[in-house]
């Protein structure tokens, strides 16, 4: 049931995590509650169709214009940087290719030429006024 409404909404971002009991809630005398590793295995199963949405909905991504933060150089001609969706350390980031020195803390416009599950791969296109 659950896979199924995950699959119908398509989220754009989801975490998924097993039950574990907590006291003072209604569900923790329940008797039958089901093996970790089953509960692992439905866990596995949502995150890999979430995965499946999220590259899906990434690609839709590739050739669109984006305005990015800059937050850290990674090599020469690389950046790291995030989009308004994108929240520090939970979400993905846009790693953006560029000989351009640019700061942190700058915000860049960048094509996006490429996806992957969670992350999106970029060129700078120009700087934001």
């Amino acid at each position: 049931e659950l896979y199924n409404f995950i699959e119908e909404i398509k989220f754009d971002r989801l975490g998924v995590f097993t039950y574990s009991r907590e006291e003072g809630t209604p569900a923790y005398d329940f008797n039958d509650h089901l093996e970790e590793d089953i509960k692992q295995y439905r866990k596995n199963q949502l995150m890999q169709l979430q995965q499946e949405i999220s590259y899906s909905l990434n690609n839709q991504k590739v050739g669109k214009i984006f305005e990015v933060l800059i937050e850290d150089k990674l090599a020469e001609d690389l950046y790291l940087g995030r989009t308004y969706m994108d929240s520090p350390d939970i979400d993905g980031v846009v790693f953006v290719k560029t000989y351009r020195k640019l700061m942190h803390g700058q915000f860049i416009h960048v094509k996006i030429i490429e996806a992957s599950e969670y992350d999106l791969i970029g060129e700078m296109v120009y700087e934001s006024s």
